[in-house]
């Protein structure tokens, strides 16, 4: 299965409804867990970015899924490159 594409209107509302939701629960980065300045647009490297919990490589079906989505800065999404998985979700059966 090839991976879907990250781009586009879709990836804009996704990114848009991963903000308002983090704004609204004072969600942190959920890689470095340091607070997210939700302001921030985007290239800045600390803007919020979607970061797929489990990544996109290794469960491309998950790509479009909001519950696989959490708030992440760009930089540590851009530091954590494709394929990371952050095991957040997995149960022992993944094991």
């Amino acid at each position: 299965m090839s991976i879907p594409a990250w781009s586009g209107r879709r990836a804009g509302e996704a990114l848009l409804k991963v903000k308002a939701e983090g704004r609204r629960k004072d969600k942190p980065c959920i890689i470095c867990k340091q607070g997210i300045d939700y302001s921030l647009t985007y290239p800045h490297e600390q803007s919020c970015s979607v970061q797929h919990v489990k990544s996109r490589k290794l469960y491309p079906h998950l790509t479009w899924e909001p519950s696989n989505w959490e708030p992440a800065h760009l930089s540590c999404n851009k530091a954590a490159g494709p394929g990371e998985d952050l095991g957040m979700g997995v149960t022992s059966e993944d094991w």
